[in-house]
């Protein structure tokens, strides 16, 4: 399989799609392995899910068609999916499963593109802005939300310092350790994965743009320590300020 193909398959691996390689039984009653890519995505992302499956069609030679399912619980919500078998799956899943579980290591890593990472980060990124008293974006941060564990999370922050001279920070999150890009990681970051992100998802990099806009933006609410101007109620009503005084205070003694 071409560099392309491995680099971006690995990356959809790395976000939202699930390998499954077993051994089943053919109307013959013969053993073979069946090997196959599913990928599954919410009904406000089903341009993106559409777009994977072209993609994916395309480097594979295969026919897959995106379908309307329920997902959650008690088939709650309206999500679209495609599945895709092909043999190679079996040796991707050799790399990126260990144990049952994906686990990050250097042979996975060492096979994505620029463009595998940029469906990771559609997959699994966020985005944060820090908003001035003028109201302008003064600072971001880029997240790509792994959950794995210390271990993994320290070799992928080397490998994208070592590969890319992008450097990410490992922080608890959920179960395991996600990572974070400062301000000027992110710029570098968005300059890696930009061409790759399609128009629906580019509001995944708007918070770099953003960096480089002279509008102001509006408050949203009142501080509720200093009564100052708000642009975000992610802070439980504190303004940037109060939040980091308050967070240094609990947490630094």
């Amino acid at each position: 399989m071409d560099e392309r193909t491995t680099g971006a398959l690995l990356g959809m691996i790395a976000g939202d799609a699930y390998l499954n390689v077993r051994k089943r039984l053919q109307s013959g009653k013969y053993p073979y392995v069946s090997s196959e890519m599913r990928i599954l995505h919410g009904s406000q992302q089903r341009p993106y899910c559409e777009f994977k499956c072209a993609l994916v069609n395309k480097m594979l030679g295969t026919q897959a068609s995106v379908t309307a399912v329920k997902n959650g619980p008690g088939g709650l919500y309206r999500a679209y999916q495609f599945s895709v078998s092909n043999p190679y799956f079996k040796i991707l899943k050799g790399w990126t499963y260990t144990d049952g579980k994906k686990q990050y290591n250097e042979v996975w890593l060492n096979h994505l593109t620029p463009e595998g990472i940029a469906f990771w980060y559609m997959d699994d990124g966020h985005a944060r802005r820090n908003v001035n008293s003028n109201g302008r974006v003064s600072s971001v941060s880029t997240n790509i939300a792994t959950c794995c564990s210390w271990e993994e999370a320290e070799l992928i922050t080397r490998w994208f310092n070592d590969q890319h001279k992008i450097k990410f920070s490992a922080f608890p999150e959920g179960k395991g350790y996600s990572l974070r890009a400062n301000t000027e990681s992110s710029r570098l970051f968005f300059h890696l994965v930009q061409r790759f992100v399609i128009e629906s998802m580019r509001y995944k990099l708007a918070h770099v743009a953003d960096l480089y806009s002279l509008e102001c933006r509006a408050p949203v609410a009142k501080c509720a320590q200093c009564n100052g101007p708000i642009f975000a109620n992610r802070r439980g009503g504190l303004c940037d300020a109060c939040y980091s005084r308050r967070y240094y205070r609990e947490h630094r003694g």
